[in-house]
């Protein structure tokens, strides 16, 4: 008598009282909902990621983020920088902000009695919390705001074309 592997396994957890259902090859309802939340899981693993490949002796401006009917708008304070040393970069779900300032030099003869303003790398990654339209993303650096203002894609009407047989 030529016995299956899953009839081998079959039998064993009959003996056992573990009667399991076999695989039917489709996919459960609620394995298809774990499915999607495992993607978002890895979305958000993706921005911690990109947050702790800074150092630790970078700095992390301060920011606010809200959102309109139609937009999402991101703000960073980034007083005393450069335009030219200010660098945004969209990477996956992720708005990844990296600024450099250098220090300001003192006279040779000076030393500080107080040292209280940044300077150095300057880094942070927001999560973008919906979908954006990335094409039409665009970023304003005005009074050492820097303002970011990502359109929102929306819901769309997907057409169905009946096909007659």
């Amino acid at each position: 008598m030529v016995t299956s592997s899953g009839q081998v396994l079959d039998s064993l957890n009959a003996a056992r009282g573990n009667r399991m259902p076999r695989f039917s090859g489709k996919k459960p309802f609620h394995q298809e909902i774990f499915s999607r939340h495992v993607g978002e899981i890895r979305s958000l693993l993706h921005a911690l990621e990109v947050r702790e490949a800074f150092d630790e002796g970078e700095n992390r401006p301060l920011m606010d983020m809200y959102e309109t009917a139609s937009e999402i708008v991101i703000e960073f304070d980034l007083p005393g920088f450069r335009v030219e040393d200010i660098r945004l970069v969209i990477s996956g779900a992720s708005l990844v902000l990296e600024a450099q300032r250098p220090r300001d030099q003192v006279e040779s003869a000076s030393r500080f009695v107080c040292l209280e303003r940044s300077s150095g790398r300057f880094h942070h990654a927001v999560h973008i919390p919906c979908c954006i339209d990335h094409t039409t993303l665009y970023a304003e650096y005005r009074k050492g705001v820097l303002k970011v203002v990502c359109r929102k894609t929306g819901e769309r009407l997907v057409p169905i074309k009946e096909i007659l047989d």
